[in-house]
């Protein structure tokens, strides 16, 4: 496990990896095998202690996920990857974004290259006809960052209404 700390953080570079570099040190280093294009948390609190001890950073970004591991909208590169990203903290996975997918046409493809029915997204698609502007996303794990810097050992304490497969309702 990452040690955690309540000490004010200082960034001054977030170290990146490929993912692909992140697994294959994950093989050499660690002898961490069988990991499908992802990491599993184990493989992201070892990653994270191989850049702390490394570089000196809480943070890591792990970039060049391959297509099959990311949504249809995600915006493909070289070798069956991706523009996208997974940034670590403290072992842990708090956001995930990328490039996004502009151009009507590889849009309408990457839907059904992943399994999907371009008409069920026409009101998604419509806009895209006309011409939208190159762009991406990300989405961020508020309690997870939360739980992180205060240290806590569960994401439910860091949660206003914190549910789980046996409770919806708080």
């Amino acid at each position: 496990m990452v040690p955690r700390s309540n000490r004010l953080l200082s960034i001054e570079v977030i170290p990146k990896l490929k993912l692909s570099e992140a697994i294959q040190l994950l093989k050499d280093q660690y002898g961490k095998v069988n990991l499908d294009g992802d990491l599993d948390p184990e493989g992201e609190v070892l990653i994270s202690s191989y850049v702390k001890e490394k570089y000196g950073s809480d943070f890591v970004f792990l970039t060049h996920y391959p297509q099959s591991k990311r949504p249809m909208y995600t915006m493909p590169s070289e070798n069956c990857e991706t523009h996208s990203f997974d940034l670590l903290f403290r072992g842990l996975e708090i956001t995930t974004g990328g490039q996004r997918i502009h151009q009507y046409e590889k849009l309408k493809y990457n839907m059904i290259k992943h399994g999907l029915n371009p008409e069920d997204f026409e009101g998604y698609l419509s806009v895209f006809k006309y011409g939208i502007p190159p762009h991406g996303g990300l989405a961020i794990g508020l309690e997870r960052i939360t739980a992180m810097l205060l240290g806590l050992d569960n994401i439910r304490e860091a949660t206003l209404f914190p549910r789980d497969r046996g409770r919806l309702v708080p």
